[in-house]
């Protein structure tokens, strides 16, 4: 007696793409607002960290972009072509980290700052 699962006939891959233009979004205004607010910090040190950022969060959105228009449904086993690989989680990742080594870095010259006299 075997019982047979039934698959949600909603649209995963077409939400999961969705999802993913909405992080790269996210990335981007971030990485651009945290280059703004270091900026008074770090000086010109901190264009070149804010513009990988930007460029890896343009990336992302181009990924899930691409990839909307490139999924098929798979009727037995869907497969979400937006994660294979694991390129974007991945991407997204050294966004944030890149972004959070800003933050601590501006954090750190600016206590510095206040310290030393």
């Amino acid at each position: 007696m075997t019982r047979e699962v039934e698959r949600d006939p909603g649209m995963q891959q077409e939400r999961t793409t969705l999802a993913w233009r909405r992080t790269g979004l996210s990335l981007l205004v971030g990485s651009l607002t945290i280059g703004r607010l270091t900026l008074d910090t770090l000086g010109i040190l901190v264009v070149i960290p804010t513009a990988m950022t930007a460029v890896i969060a343009l990336w992302i959105i181009a990924v899930a972009l691409r990839e909307r228009r490139l999924s098929r449904e798979h009727p037995g086993e869907p497969i979400f072509s937006v994660l294979s690989g694991g390129h974007l989680p991945a991407a997204a990742m050294l966004t944030v980290a890149l972004l959070g080594a800003a933050i601590v870095t501006s954090a750190l010259v600016r206590l510095a700052g206040s310290v030393l006299p």
